[in-house]
């Protein structure tokens, strides 16, 4: 690892702190993030020793992702600017147990599965759906479905006695990538002895997201007409088990990590919101409110510089990230390219790039995982010179990296952002950028 000497900071975390308070660094700062098997093959395809079982990897208590830290030898070794780190499950890693079908205390409305099913901390059943090189955690069975359809008083009762899951359990920060540290000592220890910026996420998160795992994505979207002193509720419960889970994390790590990571969600499709602009300001925003400012509050008594992040996929209108903006969202993820242009990166930035950070970009749908090496950096060049500008862009996967993704075309998403991404960035664009209707040249900050 390099050498920490001093109180000096090292040139990977300053670009990082430079870009999350929109200062251009030296450098596009690059990181990345992927699955249990994504990054299984990432370190196979590097030749680097790796666990062939999935269960013996740490995930978050962003369980059902199979989200994967990445150990500080491959940062190294692939020249990152930073990591992430996930506050654990309740229960401890992975998050998961086995159980068999006539232990599901609620019913799922369909025939026992010919596989093995599992449940989360927050009781969402899933059964293994297997692919070609693995497979994922398929969601069958929602725990409060049949409550959000009960008698309002009933469904209230039965959200009353739900047994949450506890984000103050020791077992949520007992671990850490390293064997032996807990996570607040890994956390320490990135600080003090490696070069690596942190972004950190502390419980589940996503309010809406989880509030689709619990009663089911058929059922939610009807809920905000037909059911929404119910999904008020819900929501308020979501929120306080948030801010708890937040606040429980940064007791533990938040003067060491240099942004957080909140309520990752899906807001949108790629061509359009889910909901109408209505409901996301009277039934979705308030709830933001609350956690963020709460949690913003409660973070900068630890860390002073700390920045918030927000998560969502999909085509999100200007005037909903606005909103999050409203809330104290101070960047956002995972920056899709393949949405409506309304809502794509370049807009993005033209739109709130002198107010938010930006994260992501590079395409995990068509570019990374099918593409040449040529074809990503291209990708690249285009999107640091429309992220870029005036800092403010941390370049990533649009999405966590999957198994399908070539070691070659990862590498070559990296070594093009070191060479092309070296301020001051180039003014004319590169082919295959996307410079708007009407181009003029950045002009900085705005002005107070």
């Amino acid at each position: 690892m390099a050498e920490i000497i001093g109180k000096a900071i090292p040139p990977e975390r300053k670009r990082v702190i430079d870009t999350l308070h929109l200062r251009e660094p030296d450098k596009v700062p690059v990181g990345l993030w992927g699955t249990i098997e994504g990054y299984q093959n990432l370190r196979r395809g590097l030749g680097m020793d790796y666990k062939a079982d999935a269960r013996d990897y740490r995930t978050g208590s962003t369980s059902w992702t199979t989200d994967v830290a990445f150990e500080l030898d491959l940062a190294e070794k692939l020249g990152l600017d930073f990591v992430r780190i996930s506050m654990g499950p309740p229960g401890g890693s992975p998050g998961f147990r086995d159980i068999r079908f006539e232990e599901v205390p609620f019913d799922m409305g369909i025939p026992p599965p010919d596989v093995d099913i599992n449940v989360d901390e927050w009781g969402v059943v899933r059964k293994w759906t297997p692919h070609e090189q693995g497979g994922y955690y398929e969601m069958i069975g929602y725990p409060l479905y049949h409550a959000t359809s009960a008698p309002l008083e009933e469904g209230l009762k039965i959200l009353e006695e739900f047994p949450w899951p506890d984000h103050t359990d020791e077992s949520c920060w007992n671990d850490a990538p390293i064997p032996g540290m807990t996570l607040r000592q890994y956390c320490k220890y990135i600080r003090e002895e490696t070069p690596f910026a942190v972004m950190g996420q502390g419980g589940r998160g996503g309010l809406f997201e989880q509030a689709k795992y619990m009663v089911g994505y058929a059922k939610i979207f009807s809920d905000f007409i037909e059911s929404p002193e119910f999904l008020d509720a819900m929501l308020t419960k979501l929120t306080d088990l948030e801010i708890e889970a937040n606040k429980a994390f940064l007791d533990q790590v938040g003067e060491y990590i240099d942004w957080l990571r909140m309520s990752p969600e899906d807001l949108a499709s790629e061509k359009t919101a889910f909901i109408s602009l209505k409901m996301f300001n009277k039934q979705l925003k308030p709830h933001y409110m609350r956690a963020i400012q709460e949690t913003k509050e409660y973070y900068l008594k630890k860390n002073p510089l700390g920045r918030i992040q927000f998560h969502s996929c999909g085509a999100i209108p200007e005037v909903f990230m606005r909103g999050l903006i409203d809330c104290g969202v101070d960047g956002y993820d995972s920056l899709p390219p393949k949405v409506a242009r309304h809502s794509n990166p370049a807009a993005k930035k033209r739109q709130l790039g002198r107010e938010m950070f930006f994260y992501g970009g590079i395409d995990v749908q068509e570019t990374l995982p099918w593409g040449k090496p040529e074809d990503v950096r291209a990708e690249v060049r285009a999107r640091i010179w429309e992220m870029g500008h005036g800092g403010g862009y941390l370049l990533s996967s649009s999405h966590r990296l999957e198994h399908d993704v070539p070691i070659e075309n990862t590498l070559a998403m990296i070594e093009e952002a070191r060479e092309y991404g070296v301020y001051p960035l180039p003014k004319d664009p590169p082919p295959g950028a996307d410079i708007g209707e009407e181009t003029e040249e950045w002009g900085g900050l705005k002005k107070d």
